[in-house]
């Protein structure tokens, strides 16, 4: 089983400021968050980090309403608003809202779960760069547009530009976050570290004593199709 990791980056916004409103769209949802002293392998394990102006969500692996939720943090908040996905270890993906409407989204399998899918769907995951160079401040187009290619999976993998750590893999999430100024700090485990919360609604119960599987490492919420070789 691969990594599954989502993530949310608020561009510009306090780490209070999110907290408030992450709290506000739990409250609509028959949930909470709270301030608690648990460990990642906890079900309901959440963190908030903040670097620099920006702030970076790390969700429970369980809960899935992440499109809902960044379209309301980015009207409550009124700021661009980063989904940001490892999905089992194959791919990294992210879409931007901005005052609850999608305004670019990235894939570099966009077949990857269907290899049916139209031209024009492929064409909806391509991400422009310009778009996020709008809404993100003192970062340039170059800094981030050869992130945004589709995988040749017929060739070894290699960097995006010279400095990132890592290559065109799930990894690579992180070198574009770093590019962005959104945090993303883990321990020598691997474990996010910030303010640890509780974080609950009526899709992803409240289990004080429960544990599952550690953190961001969670069965599939989708039938994954089998990697073929299209180019």
């Amino acid at each position: 089983m691969g990594l599954f990791l989502t993530l949310s980056g608020v561009i510009g916004k306090s780490p209070n400021e999110v907290e408030n409103a992450l709290r506000n769209y739990l409250e609509t949802s028959d949930g909470g968050l709270e301030q608690a002293s648990v460990n990642s392998n906890h079900r309901n394990f959440c963190v908030i980090q903040h670097a620099e102006e920006n702030t970076t969500i790390v969700y429970p692996p369980y809960f899935l309403k992440w499109d809902e939720c960044a379209n309301y943090l980015s009207r409550k908040l009124k700021a661009p608003v980063f989904i940001l996905h490892i999905y089992d270890g194959d791919f990294w993906s992210y879409t931007l809202f901005v005052n609850g409407e999608i305004k670019d989204q990235f894939m570099p399998i966009p077949d990857y779960f269907d290899e049916n899918i139209t031209e024009e769907e492929i064409d909806s995951w391509k991400g422009n760069a310009q778009v996020i160079v709008n809404y993100v401040p003192s970062i340039v187009k170059a800094d981030i547009e050869k992130y945004l290619v589709r995988w040749n999976l017929n060739e070894e993998e290699g960097k995006a530009y010279e400095n990132d750590e890592s290559t065109n893999c799930e990894y690579q999430l992180f070198d574009f976050m770093r590019k962005l100024k959104l945090p993303y700090k883990i321990d020598e485990n691997g474990v996010p570290i910030g303010k640890v919360f509780r974080f609950w609604s009526k899709d992803i119960q409240l289990e004080p004593n429960h544990v599952e599987q550690p953190r961001a490492y969670i069965s599939s919420p989708m039938k994954k199709k089998s990697w073929r070789k299209f180019w």
